[in-house]
């Protein structure tokens, strides 16, 4: 097992705090690496204890080209720092700070990529989970809905350890920073949004659970025609 170099990476992360998905998108079509631990949306409580602020969690996946070198592109979800961290194999001991929420995804040669999971990384006595970021359902990012369309329904999904989500604010806009366009809707979707053929819109989710913890998701798109 072979520990690769770590590099701060500044400057390329949505101020939403979540990870760059759309980067991801234009590699869909070569998808060949799956990840395999630390699961998605899961708790991770494998980790091997650092210090009473840390642990070391072995990263792994799978890949049907074999297409190392691989670089695992992690997120602190809290900070919005990401750390790229390079593995000469499909899998490699990290050290993560405990009680935090992260995001992981893994590239390598040809092209090849995985799937963006998140995950929490166990912590000390943890009282409460902050939601994990929401994912565009429809309209995907990057879609284009038919010119014809004046009204888009917007659906969503969000996952919470505790099960206590309670809300969403809906941001929404021509802006590629849409402004608020209504606060604590109490499902995962908002339909009959006005809509103009030939222009782009953008969206995010902030999401709530009972004690006051948010996420921001990415910003998407869409564009009508």
């Amino acid at each position: 097992m072979k520990k690769g170099f770590v590099f701060i990476l500044s400057g390329f992360i949505f101020s939403s705090c979540s990870p760059d998905l759309d980067v991801l998108e234009y590699t869909k079509a070569n998808i060949s690496i799956n990840l395999v631990f630390p699961e998605k949306d899961s708790e991770c409580t494998e980790g091997s204890p650092v210090s009473d602020t840390q642990s070391e969690v072995v990263f792994e996946w799978t890949d049907e080209r074999s297409s190392e070198p691989y670089t695992v592109h992690l997120t602190n979800i809290s900070n919005s720092e990401t750390v790229l961290i390079e593995s000469e194999s499909t899998e490699i001991p990290i050290v993560l700070e405990k009680g935090t929420p992260y995001s992981w995804y893994v590239t390598g040669k040809y092209n090849t990529s995985s799937d963006v999971w998140t995950f929490y990384n166990e912590g000390n006595g943890i009282a409460s989970f902050i939601p994990f970021p929401a994912s565009a359902l429809s309209p995907i990012s990057g879609a284009s809905i038919s010119r014809t369309s004046t009204t888009v329904n917007l659906r969503w999904n969000a996952e919470d350890l505790d099960n206590d989500i309670v809300g969403y604010d809906l941001y929404f806009g021509e802006s590629t920073d849409p402004e608020l366009l209504i606060s604590d809707i109490e499902t995962s979707s908002y339909s009959g949004i006005p809509v103009t053929s030939g222009k782009t819109y953008y969206w995010k989710i902030v999401t709530r659970d009972s004690i006051g913890n948010e996420s921001t998701s990415a910003i998407f798109s869409f564009s009508v025609g």
